[in-house]
């Protein structure tokens, strides 16, 4: 049981004219208290008690709640128990209307409202602890099914993560906060102002920051193109405190200013002996997510560097990213899906997708030429195969016939051809930008051979999509996806057994 006994106050209601007139209440009792538990069929937590003595309901400052699940969610107002007002337990906006007028589910009690307008609302859930319990505090989500999150074990933990919006906090409550919390109000906050947070941190002095705050605004560095700074703050570090995320974070940022240098570069080999180690004390924590993060450093940042070239030097890293990205070796294939009897165990979506080439280790950018088969097979050959590692086998897509959806903008239908057809059910002038439709475009595309694609055919037929086609900053090949079969193709096709869908991926 958490309490709020000495919980400091100070700053955390906003009371506004409105909030007086639709939250706020008067001074409670325990007769109030009694009543209210009485009518309700609760009894009330004694942190939320506690809260009423405070304040009667009202208008949050605090009305970030960060859990640390990483859960997000912007609370309007926490309810009292004056029936006089319209925000409260017993109000027109109470209880019974959430669960008698829009159907949510009677779980406990409702406690406070989002920003949403009802379409969310945070409860007091009885279910586990029964009427005279300590209930946990969820999120009940109106828009998808009242899906329920939690949130808190018990209402006072609920309220002691409730932090100022990164908008409107100023310097001075900011650095009130340890450095676990500045750290987690960087870090979770949803919609964050970058500028504003890093602001936050370089306003107490780069000399002032401890280690995690130093790690965090070099992270926030490395996210906005600043990574010869985001270096600097990472030295700063003793190296006491430097752990796994140190060595990727910086591995990181030295990996952003090696791109397109040679492997013998400084930047090259500093970033792969960083992530070297990360990948090492990532596989040692166990740390199955980040241990991807290190290899995504080398595998998207160099990526004009062979794995044949650092495979001596940094075996860890080839032996690591080797398996981590191989689909052949590390997913389950489709024979180890089927049972004795023959039938497909577990999502046959699942199957599918892991017998089809991604292509994400092929680099390719786009742009508005249209080749000839000869054209392209030479520059494919000059271009994209020296990217490719030795060793990687060129994937054949064992398909007849595709259908593949790519985002792009036109001026006019007139762009598309024949086996292309936009996805939008209608396309009007007032829908317009600057003169263009931005739409997603499924084209229908046959293998020459009526069997398989080459990744090279493949290619090919979709750079040539896409010349007449403007696709802004996202010009760069990073692979396909499976999505599912289709047997309608939007008009495209008509094959009822259905025939595999791609999303072309392209970044910036």
């Amino acid at each position: 049981m958490s309490h709020l006994k000495d919980f400091n106050w100070t700053g955390f209601w906003k009371d506004t004219d409105y909030a007086f007139e639709s939250y706020i209440g008067r001074e409670v009792t325990d007769e109030d208290i009694k009543n209210a538990e009485a009518e309700l069929g609760y009894t009330l937590p004694a942190a939320y008690i506690e809260l009423l003595n405070n304040h009667n309901g009202g208008v949050l400052n605090k009305n970030c709640f960060i859990n640390n699940n990483g859960d997000c969610v912007y609370v309007t107002g926490i309810y009292g128990i004056d029936r006089d007002k319209k925000n409260s337990i017993f109000g027109k906006f109470g209880n019974e209307f959430w669960i008698s007028k829009w159907k949510y589910p009677p779980i406990g009690i409702v406690v406070a409202d989002t920003i949403s307008g009802g379409h969310d609302m945070i409860f007091l859930d009885y279910r586990e602890c029964g009427p005279t319990g300590e209930p946990k505090v969820v999120r009940v989500d109106q828009e998808c099914d009242y899906s329920m999150t939690p949130l808190a074990d018990n209402f006072g933990d609920f309220i002691k993560n409730l932090y100022f919006n990164i908008e409107d906090i100023t310097d001075e409550e900011f650095q009130e906060l340890s450095d676990a919390e500045k750290v987690k109000l960087l870090n979770e906050q949803e919609d964050l102002d970058v500028d504003r947070a890093m602001e936050l941190l370089t306003n107490i002095g780069i000399d002032n920051l401890s280690p995690i705050l130093l790690s965090t605004l070099g992270r926030m560095y490395n996210n906005n193109g600043r990574a010869a700074e985001a270096i600097d703050l990472f030295n700063r570090i003793d190296e006491t405190h430097r752990d796994w995320s140190w060595y990727y974070r910086c591995g990181y940022a030295h990996a952003t200013l090696a791109i397109g240098e040679s492997y013998e570069s400084e930047h090259v080999q500093k970033a792969l002996q960083l992530i070297e180690t990360g990948i090492k004390m990532t596989k040692e924590a166990h740390l199955d997510k980040q241990l991807v993060w290190c290899c995504e450093v080398v595998k998207y940042h160099l990526f004009k560097i062979k794995p044949k070239e650092y495979k001596v030097d940094y075996p860890l890293v080839y032996e690591t990213i080797k398996n981590v990205f191989d689909k052949k070796n590390s997913k389950d294939t489709i024979e180890d899906k089927v049972t004795t009897e023959g039938k497909v165990t577990g999502d046959i979506n699942e199957c599918e997708e892991d017998k089809y080439p991604t292509y994400d280790v092929v680099h390719w950018v786009f742009n508005k030429k249209t080749y000839s088969r000869e054209e392209f097979s030479k520059e494919y050959n000059k271009e994209v195969e020296k990217y490719v590692d030795d060793e990687a086998d060129d994937d054949r897509l064992e398909e007849p016939e595709i259908l593949v959806t790519y985002e792009a903008w036109i001026e006019s239908t007139d762009q598309l051809f024949d086996n292309e057809r936009v996805t939008d059910e209608e396309l009007l002038e007032d829908d317009k930008e600057d003169g263009m439709w931005q739409v997603e475009i499924m084209a229908h595309l046959v293998a020459d051979n009526g069997t398989y694609f080459t990744r090279e055919e493949l290619l090919f037929k979709l750079h040539n999509l896409m010349a007449n086609k403007e696709l802004g900053d996202h010009v760069f090949f990073e692979g396909i996806e499976y999505e599912g079969h289709e047997c309608e193709g939007y008009g495209l096709i008509d094959n009822e057994d259905g025939i595999p869908v791609f999303y072309t991926c392209c970044g910036s």
